[in-house]
């Protein structure tokens, strides 16, 4: 059974970090593993930002619409503003991502060119309800256990204190498909644009 709100499969369309902040996030995966148990992010063990989720899509026409998008997109970087957390029924604490106008746009304009091509579309994802977020820790989705309320104050206990103020380079998005026990990126376009 899926987390509440989300579809059995979710695919995705996201941005992967780039390897010096992706380490920075697998650690502090690592520890929220080894000191308080949780293990549910690594259904989707690549660090990452997500702009579009659904049950399905048709790729061949999907793929083709984000090779032209990522095309025409220049790298760019976000920012981290420190831990946020989703509340119940699916609690998620997590790295806020800074509210950018060209990012809130780029989301708009991936969210229309998903559309089209998507079955089960996630509405946390669209754009009137999208928080750009790097998820650090949530409950088990296979068997949609959310995380306790005592848990999400032991993660923000752990990671209290902590410079979590990070620049972010991104060169990609990525398509994120769902076999139905993890979710792994299947194929990368590099941002192109000028």
């Amino acid at each position: 059974m899926p987390a509440p709100g989300m579809p059995t499969r979710a695919n995705a369309v996201i941005s992967l970090l780039d390897e010096p902040t992706a380490s920075r996030v697998r650690a502090l995966w690592s520890e929220l593993d080894s000191t308080l148990g949780l293990r549910g992010i690594q259904v989707m063990p690549y660090p990452h930002f997500t702009y579009h989720v659904a049950e399905a899509y048709d790729r061949a026409p999907l793929d083709e619409a984000l090779e032209a998008r990522a095309g025409r997109t220049a790298p760019f970087t976000v920012r981290t503003t420190g831990v946020g957390t989703f509340a119940p029924p699916w609690p998620v604490v997590y790295l806020a991502l800074a509210e950018d106008p060209a990012l809130r746009e780029l989301h708009r304009a991936i969210s229309a060119l998903c559309s089209p091509f998507a079955r089960g579309e996630t509405e946390f994802y669209g754009p009137a309800r999208w928080t750009p977020h790097i998820s650090l820790a949530y409950g088990d989705e296979r068997t949609a256990t959310p995380l306790r309320a005592d848990e999400v104050d032991r993660v923000l206990r752990t990671l209290e204190g902590r410079d979590l103020h990070w620049t972010i380079p991104i060169d990609n998005l990525a398509f994120v498909e769902d076999d139905g026990s993890v979710q792994k990126p299947v194929r990368t376009f590099r941002l192109a644009g000028r």
